[in-house]
């Protein structure tokens, strides 16, 4: 099931680039970090983190709810807050693992910064199979701004419940 929702996530996502070539002068680059665990926010939520401290405490704390073995923890990636920062939002508890967000694209407007991503969630016939809740969130790291940034959120539903 993972691989047919990353094949729709990567062709959904492929589309929707192509489609915003003319407009690729507003992208700007970034990298999803993927985190070991999912903050687990009841809420929808929203974070800017422009220092390392208060990134290893983000990151550390996605960590504190799992088991690993012996030196197997992950440990925070150090990134260059004078020239980076990262921005994280999730959209609080749900009430199935067939719940997940991927990031479409990162655009910079005269006054924000704008994270664009996809909300995938489960058909209306899947939660019999997928009772686990989940806390899906993303985490992106960009070039520093003092720009705000929103995020805007496009709804997929995904009909494949194996």
């Amino acid at each position: 099931m993972k691989s047919l929702i990353y094949k729709k996530i990567a062709l959904v996502t492929f589309m929707l680039v192509t489609i915003s070539v003319t407009h690729a002068s507003d992208l700007i680059s970034h990298t999803v970090i993927l985190l070991p665990d999912d903050p687990q926010n009841e809420e929808t939520w929203t974070q800017t983190i422009n220092n390392q401290e208060d990134w290893e405490t983000f990151f550390y704390a996605r960590t504190s709810r799992v088991q690993y073995e012996q030196s197997q923890a992950p440990i925070a990636p150090e990134f260059d807050f004078e020239k980076y920062q990262v921005l994280a939002g999730g959209l609080g508890v749900k009430p199935s693992s067939g719940y997940t967000l991927s990031v479409e694209s990162v655009s910079e407007l005269e006054n924000t910064i704008d994270v664009h991503v996809i909300n995938i969630e489960p058909g209306s016939d899947c939660f019999r199979f997928l009772q686990q809740l989940t806390y899906p969130s993303v985490t992106v790291l960009i070039k520093k701004t003092n720009k705000p940034f929103r995020f805007f959120v496009t709804h997929l539903i995904n009909e494949e419940c194996s």
